[in-house]
């Protein structure tokens, strides 16, 4: 994926959503995505069709959704920029879980990959690799 193709923040949610709820490998359907991220099914169906178009998933008209294997290298990126700074909200800054989490998921997509690698060097100094 170039640097054109960079996907929306709201194309990220969608993707780490697929990748959080099929950690299984079965597969998800829209309906589950709709409801995780608390949003309309045609909201859903936008989004997915950008998503086939990308190259990131794959699905068939009306069945279940699966991320190829770039989608899922991209949705483990988003995934770990999440948690990476979830866990410094929360713990180094004090923030609660709920607060933490929905904070990490706007900031999750602007900043860059040596903003993350410092978050997560200074986490990883009080609580272990994440």
């Amino acid at each position: 994926m170039t640097e054109q193709d960079k996907l929306t923040p709201s194309i990220e949610d969608y993707l780490e959503a697929i990748y959080v709820l099929d950690r299984a490998d079965k597969g998800v359907r829209s309906v589950d995505v709709a409801d995780k991220l608390h949003v309309a099914k045609p909201s859903v169906n936008r989004a997915l069709k950008s998503l086939v178009e990308s190259g990131l998933i794959e699905q068939q008209r009306y069945s279940v959704i699966y991320l190829t294997e770039q989608g899922k290298e991209q949705a483990r990126k988003i995934l770990h920029r999440h948690t990476i700074i979830k866990s410094f909200l929360m713990n180094i800054l004090g923030l609660d879980d709920l607060r933490a989490d929905e904070e990490a998921c706007k900031i999750e997509h602007v900043v860059s990959e040596d903003t993350i690698k410092r978050l997560s060097d200074h986490v990883n100094q009080f609580q272990g690799d994440i």
